[in-house]
């Protein structure tokens, strides 16, 4: 009907400006079945015929039909927008290293933009040396546009140290330098050298609106103006990083060594090709020595490799610990024996919790959330990674940055762990680690480790950032508790943890569902009778919509919960309306306009027959 009445108003308007007859019933119907594909389209002729019966003509009702067709929306109406949406590359951003909005840098407030529309009277300065008072340095006669430089210029002088010939000199030797952009890929190397490799110092020049560091005269000796454009996402940081999980030289070692200060020429000139990095590898650890190596086994390019994959898949994916499905290449061998291949992780002989401080160390936001505002505490807590969640909280603590709104809070990681909601619904990871998480799926059963260390660093707070009650009893927008969350996903051992420290099993949502309704829903026996006989959860109250834990029982299929509610706790069903639901579940299914399995058809079935026996009971009582 109401895609009849949608064809009739695009026709009408359209009768209108052709000046066609108003006889548009039985055409209204042609058109909206042609619009919606109902009819086949050898169908087309015939339905046209109908038309110049009404008095259409035929070429005027094929245009009709193309309008109809434009107006008309065929895709699911979940998936209908008035605009475009914005690309949803959920894994991109914790992917980026040093590209985020950190107090601790000093560039933290660089904008290109700016630099070039508002310049300030820093930039305005630079403008005049380079076109008046560096002719003397042929500065002046470089063929770059001078818009298109100036940032990169600004940035190198101001947060680098570099002169203005020593940028000339640069660009000589490296002439992309001056196109390449400042927030995207001289910003996160600059922040790398300063903050990974500990090249920064204090700036020598005098400015009251800046206290910025500047590179080590030592370190711009050795550093070559090609750095700046080599791929630092994708090879440098995670070769750096590779040499700090074996403990080789690495950091300030690599250009400071007063016994060697070539190491850092050495390392960018043998970190691209894995082959190459490990034989570099090899010959640092028989001369430099190796501190977190056990073994005397030769470093392998395959181990390189593993430890590449597995640093560019970034800061999320080390933190919910989804590489254990990820394996190496397959060989000829494993192909002919079908063995299942070595992971990633055990190829490269490192941990998830192991690359998430890797990661941070080399520029990973920890304060980083997805497009449903779910924090990397989130989802540790949610997956189960306890040590993974312990590295977020010692580094956030360490280094004490980021987006923390109070900065007066002495352990920005323990008031993450603790009171970070979720932009989507208000959830905080107790709640995600009382229900349980996967990279595709939630509710999947809690993680109780997880539970207990959150608790205990309530506990142990160096500030009162909250009570341990407030905690456990912490509600989402929709007013659920971690308490809920842990009897639909039938984490007993949660639920037990959760009752032992007080939490308020009364207390109902915006809909007027208790723990009860959770737990029906959720469908563990063994839950449900442990609110009901430990905790004294009533099975028989009611929803604001008057649906019982009985009614959620049927709805979801849990035939066990629901047998038992009647069976053991005697639930009546007022109105029959979990009975009545029970039997349309069965019709809906039997008429195959559900996409129902045969074993949920069966189970639906079952649960039917219950309210039949049931009923037969009463009847002979």
């Amino acid at each position: 009907v109401a895609l009849r009445q949608a064809s009739f108003a695009v026709v009408t308007s359209y009768t209108c400006r052709q000046q066609l007859p108003y006889n548009m019933t039985l055409i209204t119907v042609a058109i909206s079945l042609l619009a919606t594909s109902s009819l086949d389209c050898s169908s087309r002729p015939i339905v046209s015929s109908l038309a110049a019966n009404g008095g259409v003509n035929a070429t005027l009702f094929d245009e009709a039909v193309d309008e109809v067709k434009s107006h008309y929306d065929r895709r699911p109406h979940e998936q209908r927008v008035s605009a475009p949406r914005k690309a949803r590359r959920l894994n991109h951003p914790f992917q980026h290293l040093y590209r985020h909005a950190d107090p601790s840098f000093d560039d933290n407030e660089w904008n290109d933009e700016d630099t070039i529309q508002h310049p300030n009277d820093v930039t305005e300065f630079y403008w005049n040396q380079i076109m008046t008072e560096s002719s003397n340095s042929s500065f002046a006669q470089l063929p770059v546009d001078v818009e298109t430089s100036l940032s990169a210029i600004h940035y190198l002088h101001l947060y680098g140290g570099y002169s203005l010939d020593e940028i000339h000199q640069m660009h000589t030797t490296f002439p992309p330098l001056l196109e390449i952009d400042v927030v995207r890929h001289l910003r996160p190397k600059m922040r790398f050298l300063k903050d990974c490799l500990e090249g920064g110092v204090a700036s020598t020049v005098t400015n009251s609106k800046s206290t910025n560091q500047i590179l080590d005269p030592k370190l711009k000796s050795v550093l070559p103006a090609s750095f700046f454009g080599a791929r630092f996402e994708r090879t440098i940081a995670p070769r750096h990083a590779f040499l700090v999980h074996l403990g080789l030289p690495s950091g300030r070692i690599l250009w400071d060594d007063a016994n060697d200060s070539s190491l850092l020429e050495e390392f960018l000139l043998q970190h691209r090709k894995p082959k190459q990095f490990a034989a570099l590898c090899n010959l640092w650890r028989r001369t430099y020595g190796a501190s977190n190596i056990d073994n005397n086994l030769p470093i392998t390019p395959q181990q390189v490799v593993a430890f590449d994959k597995l640093f560019q898949r970034g800061i999320l994916s080390a933190a919910r610990d989804d590489s254990n499905h990820v394996y190496s290449d397959n060989n000829s061998d494993n192909a002919a024996s079908k063995s299942k291949p070595p992971s990633l992780l055990d190829t490269a002989n490192v941990t998830p919790a192991q690359l998430v401080r890797y990661l941070i160390q080399h520029g990973a936001n920890a304060y980083e959330t997805d497009v449903r505002g779910a924090s990397l505490f989130h989802w540790a807590s949610g997956c189960g990674n306890l040590e993974g969640l312990k590295e977020l909280v010692d580094c956030c603590n360490k280094r004490k940055t980021g987006l923390e709104s109070n900065s007066q809070l002495s352990s920005p990681g323990n008031s993450a762990a603790l009171l970070w909601k979720a932009s989507r619904d208000d959830a905080i990871p107790l709640h995600w680690a009382a229900a349980g998480a996967g990279p595709k799926e939630f509710g999947i059963g809690g993680s109780v480790d997880v539970c207990n260390y959150l608790l205990s660093i309530c506990s142990e707070a160096e500030q009162s950032i909250i009570t341990q009650r407030k905690l456990i009893n912490a509600q989402t927008r929709d007013g659920n508790t971690v308490l809920m969350w842990s009897a639909w996903s039938g984490s007993l051992e949660i639920v037990k943890l959760m009752f032992r420290n007080r939490a308020d099993t009364e207390v109902s949502n915006r809909n007027g569902c208790t723990v009860a309704h959770w737990a029906a829903s959720g469908g563990n026996l063994d839950v449900c009778k442990y609110l009901a006989t430990m905790a004294n959860v009533n099975f028989d109250v009611e929803n604001y919509a008057r649906n019982t834990p009985l009614s959620h029982a049927v709805a979801y299929g849990r035939g066990s919960v629901a047998q038992w509610l009647r069976d053991e706790m005697q639930v009546e069903d007022s109105g029959n309306n979990a009975e009545n639901l029970a039997l349309d579940f069965v019709n809906w299914g039997e008429s195959g306009l559900g996409l129902i399995s045969e074993d949920e058809q069966a189970e639906r079935k079952k649960i039917s027959e219950l309210f039949r026996d049931w009923a037969d009971e009463m009847g002979e009582e």
